[in-house]
């Protein structure tokens, strides 16, 4: 019984024009290494150099990176929202691609989930004014602007992603910005952003779309999507 032969796990896979040698993955996750303001400095490009050395497939990172400046927590995640990380996106994408895996990111927006008191000190934004259940403060309610703004950063932090040579993203959708715009629990609105399922959906996919636009056809695009909130 030859293993290599047999196991899905370790055959390769194609997703556009990247091929994974195996399908063993590690998920995009905070490890705690940031430095210099956000950026993938040493430490946390060593942290998932030494994985792909392992032989897996894919590393992906940046759980919960930011992409403005009213989406932070005081427990620090990567900055995609300044096109200073580039540079150390091409250095972290040559050396995790020279031991032969893929590498990918996590770009999201907090929403509600976000803390006023970090970093910039700005209110925290939602769909709805609905009370955040771990920090107990309520979010101002986004208007247009602030639709638009994001839905620009989203597409503005893609790009860099790109432009740092990886192989893709995803975007957060548990519980953060478009999790909270798909959700009848936190979304109110009686606008084109609320109410019925079509008009829910229709921020986060405003964002893929621009995303899709930043990054042409080529650049893998998902999504980290919940099954259930498990609210009763």
């Amino acid at each position: 019984y030859n293993l290599m032969n047999n196991d899905p796990l370790l055959q390769p896979l194609t997703i556009k024009k990247v091929t994974f040698r195996n399908r063993v993955m590690s998920t995009s996750h905070a490890c705690g290494l940031e430095e210099e303001g956000g950026m993938p400095a040493e430490k946390y490009q060593r942290y998932h150099v030494e994985k792909a050395r392992g032989g897996l497939g894919l590393t992906m990172f940046g759980g919960s990176s930011y992409i403005d400046h009213d989406s932070t927590w005081r427990s620090g995640q990567l900055n995609i929202g300044t096109d200073r990380i580039i540079p150390y996106l091409q250095s972290f994408s040559d050396r995790v691609h020279g031991e032969g895996a893929g590498i990918m990111m996590q770009i999201t927006h907090l929403g509600r989930r976000g803390e006023s008191q970090a970093n910039s000190w700005l209110p925290t934004i939602a769909p709805s004014p609905i009370r955040e259940l771990g920090h107990r403060s309520f979010p101002r309610e986004m208007n247009e602007y602030d639709i638009q703004r994001v839905i620009t950063a989203f597409g503005q932090a893609a790009l860099r992603c790109k432009e740092g040579g990886l192989d893709g993203l995803e975007t957060m959708v548990a519980g953060h910005l478009i999790g909270q715009f798909l959700s009848p629990v936190t979304n109110k609105r009686t606008d084109l952003y609320g109410g019925n399922v079509e008009n829910r959906c229709r921020f986060g996919l405003m964002v893929h779309d621009e995303i899709r636009r930043q990054v042409g056809d080529d650049f893998i695009v998902g999504m980290r999507i919940p099954i259930d909130e498990t609210i009763a």
